[in-house]
């Protein structure tokens, strides 16, 4: 060890190793001209960069799932300083930091007194280990425990999530309607584009709710079988039957007008009635779904996090197995879906 290693008692092996860098240092004596920008029209475009070097790899459930919880039940000081234990420990390959109050304090910007608060909180719920040291001979020692590792984190999170993969089961037995949808996302938001253009709403005008909304709402239609060419004729069916359309959700309502229109009188009560049944299962499914949406909206934040991140890695499990190139937003939207389905089992089968 160098001799700046042994003054903190870790070693400072970084991704920056060449740097003379002393991690306990405080930031209060950095300096620097802050100018208010007026203009906010001449603002330079900020191209995105990505970090390559003097980076931290941090566990996306601590920041999706423990800061949100830990600002929520204690504070946001309470937050920090498990963020900045943790940089200046897995910030250099360890879990265990020497470091005394005074030095703790400084470079944290955590007054001293208010330290002790947050640090009896983060050992309350088992993010940290603390042990005291002697003035003398040895500095306190905090060691740093990840959410796996953490007794009230491992449960929260196996509570939060609970549902195995396997329960995802729609996604899996649809595989030929999500590689359609791949081959097609494209033509798919060309569609939503130009039907919301033919009724004044514009690039500047179409909000990304409604395009999204609009791409599912084509999806939904794709899932029951109906083709692209289907509900591109049943586009221009709507507008040559109705002039007040104001949402692609009409095609729901639509679409077996449509279909029924093709069929010669024999045929269409059959159509009309077929189709009908499909629409009350649409509807059924959006109310269902909007449902859903409610209840994720009133859930804790890091909860709401924690079921994202299931839903993510469900989805980009599948769309790896099964090659798909589009459509990726979609697909963890439904795998958020099923999960809350599962999660809301009761409110599923009060709506069968």
């Amino acid at each position: 060890m160098s001799d700046k290693d042994n003054k903190y008692g870790f070693d400072l092996t970084t991704p920056a190793d060449d740097i003379d860098y002393d991690p306990l240092a405080s930031s209060s004596s950095i300096s620097a001209n802050i100018t208010a920008i007026k203009n906010t029209k001449s603002r330079k475009k900020i191209d995105y960069q990505a970090v390559t070097k003097d980076f931290v790899k941090v566990e996306r459930n601590i920041l999706d799932v423990v800061v949100p919880f830990v600002m929520d039940r204690y504070s946001s000081g309470t937050a920090l300083l498990y963020i900045m234990l943790y940089r200046l420990t897995y910030g250099f390959r360890k879990n265990k930091l020497y470091v005394n109050d005074d030095e703790l304090a400084k470079r944290t910007g955590i007054k001293k007194r208010t330290l002790f608060k947050y640090r009896d909180e983060l050992e309350e719920c088992d993010l940290i280990q603390y042990e005291r040291g002697y003035k003398t001979t040895k500095k306190p020692c905090y060691v740093i425990l990840l959410p796996n590792q953490s007794k009230a984190f491992t449960n929260i999170l196996h509570k939060n999530t609970n549902i195995l993969h396997k329960t995802v089961k729609s996604l899996y037995n649809s595989n030929t309607i999500y590689n359609f949808i791949d081959k097609h996302s494209v033509d798919i938001e060309t569609i939503v584009r130009d039907f919301y253009a033919r009724i004044g709403k514009t690039q500047k005008r179409l909000t990304l709710r409604m395009l999204n909304d609009g791409i599912k709402v084509v999806n939904d239609l794709i899932s029951q079988q109906y083709t692209l060419d289907d509900i591109k004729n049943c586009i221009e069916f709507t507008f040559n039957q109705r002039d007040d359309i104001y949402s692609i959700n009409y095609l729901n309502y639509s679409m077996g007008d449509y279909l029924a229109d093709k069929e010669n009188e024999d045929n269409r009560k059959r159509v009309q009635a077929a189709e009908l049944k499909k629409l009350n299962e649409r509807q059924k499914k959006v109310a269902l779904e909007n449902q859903l949406e409610r209840e994720f909206e009133m859930l804790p934040v890091n909860v709401q996090n924690t079921l994202r991140n299931e839903a993510e890695e469900i989805a980009s499990e599948y769309i790896k197995k099964n090659n798909i190139k589009w459509g990726e937003k979609m697909i963890v939207s439904s795998c958020l879906n099923e999960l809350l389905m599962v999660r809301f089992k009761k409110i599923v089968k009060s709506n069968n």
